[in-house]
């Protein structure tokens, strides 16, 4: 080839030389879309590892073992319950128990309860808490009667309360106990975080002032409050010391052994500074004897009858100073609460049957007598307010009747059902409510 040919050729390797840089520079792009693209793939498949074992995780913790556990120390993850509930769930909270722990080995318990046949010491007692993830725990129920429940307690206030940063409901059963297991538990409440109780139940301490102790840093959260059995050295009378300001106040249960009187005007001004009275749901003072002017009195039912959504009322008086019209007017007003008992001291308006009263069989011998009038009989003791339900019938207004005929009679009639086919199996025909 001669030197002028290979001139000539010159220009074609300049061209191809071009086209492979161009396709050089397309391939490293597409080279680098490529990377970005791993990276972002790479990326995504470590969220979804990750979420992975998350579901794995939460899977393993509904995972039923195969054996029973048994090891566990406490006996039930039933919130606030009887011992009944205690019993028949003890085995499903060994089962819970074993199978719920955090990644740090730690049992995931929400609510926990003092076994019923367990001896503890306070080293057993001190090694069970800590194997609990505390900030979990939502309800705590400590029993002194319990062979256990003492070392619960004392392990518990070696912890502080300050540990049980989600702890709603406390529950303790004193049962008269003194010094090392009442210093624990003010030692345990005093460390919770204050206003961190939605409820309490406190029961069988010595006296009242050590309960009201007890729940002083509380009463800004408290909705539930329950107060019984005391053993002895009962306060004659309840100052506002035992009864704090309670503004999110839903139960109130003070259910004492003995009879305590509280004056109408320290009452009148915890329950008017409840917040929502569209909340409350209880008012149960069976053994609170209610004192004072009789003006005073009468303001306190106009605020009871502002808790329209209440489910159940027991209250005393020394004597309830209202005419009997007031009276009615009081009943017809929570006319959506079937059972009812009203004296010239008492008043007791609520949804279920009272067990010590007679039961309804006994009152009405067939469901057919269940009428306006012989409800309106039975509801109030006429006789103690020194008159007759058939004269205070006829006092009535065409609407009151309509009211007790129409719908209070007609939910007696329902509580009467329900209690025989839970009794009996059934009431085999039903004849239509009338005065």
């Amino acid at each position: 080839m001669t030197v002028t040919a290979e001139m000539q050729q010159a220009p074609q390797v300049v061209e191809d030389y071009d086209a492979l840089m161009q396709h050089k520079t397309v391939i490293d792009a597409n080279l680098f879309l490529l990377e970005m693209n791993l990276q972002r793939l790479t990326r995504q498949k470590d969220q979804m590892l990750r979420h992975r074992t998350i579901l794995l995780k939460r899977v393993e913790k509904f995972r039923i073992p195969n054996s029973p556990v048994g090891k566990i120390p406490m006996e039930s993850i039933v919130p606030y319950m009887t011992a009944a509930d205690v019993c028949n769930l003890s085995q499903v909270s060994r089962i819970f128990h074993q199978k719920c722990k955090s990644e740090f080995g730690k049992r995931l318990v929400s609510h926990v309860c003092t076994p019923i046949n367990r001896e503890m010491t306070i080293n057993d007692a001190i090694e069970f808490v800590d194997q609990l993830c505390l900030p979990m725990i939502e309800t705590l129920s400590i029993d002194a009667k319990r062979p256990c429940g003492k070392a619960l307690m004392e392990a518990f206030s070696l912890k502080g309360g300050i540990c049980l940063t989600s702890l709603k409901t406390l529950r303790i059963s004193a049962a008269a106990q003194t010094g090392s297991f009442l210093k624990n538990l003010f030692i345990f409440v005093s460390t919770l975080k204050p206003n961190q109780l939605f409820a309490i139940h406190l029961s069988g301490f010595l006296s009242i002032r050590h309960v009201s102790s007890l729940f002083g840093n509380q009463v800004g959260s408290l909705e539930k409050i329950q107060i019984d059995y005391f053993v002895n050295g009962h306060e004659n009378e309840i100052i506002p010391e035992f009864l704090p300001v309670m503004p999110k106040l839903q139960s109130l249960v003070y259910d004492v052994a003995d009879v305590s009187e509280i004056n109408v005007d320290l009452l009148i001004d915890r329950l008017s500074k409840v917040e929502n009275p569209e909340r409350v749901e209880t008012i149960y003072l069976p053994h609170v004897q209610i004192v004072g002017d009789s003006g005073r009195i009468l303001d306190l039912i106009e605020i009871i009858k502002g808790f329209v959504n209440i489910g159940q009322l027991v209250i005393r008086f020394r004597h309830l100073p209202l005419s009997v019209r007031e009276i009615v007017k009081l009943r017809e007003t929570f006319s959506s609460l079937p059972a009812c008992c009203i004296s010239d001291h008492f008043v007791v308006i609520q949804r279920s049957w009272c067990s010590w009263w007679p039961s309804l069989p006994e009152v009405w011998d067939r469901p057919d007598k269940i009428t306006g009038l012989s409800v309106f009989r039975e509801q109030i003791d006429f006789e103690s307010l020194g008159t007759s339900a058939t004269r205070e019938w006829l006092k009535l207004t065409a609407e009151q009747k309509a009211l007790w005929s129409s719908r209070i009679a007609p939910q007696v009639l329902d509580l009467y059902l329900m209690n025989s086919r839970r009794n009996c199996g059934g009431i085999s025909s039903i004849r239509a409510v009338s005065v």
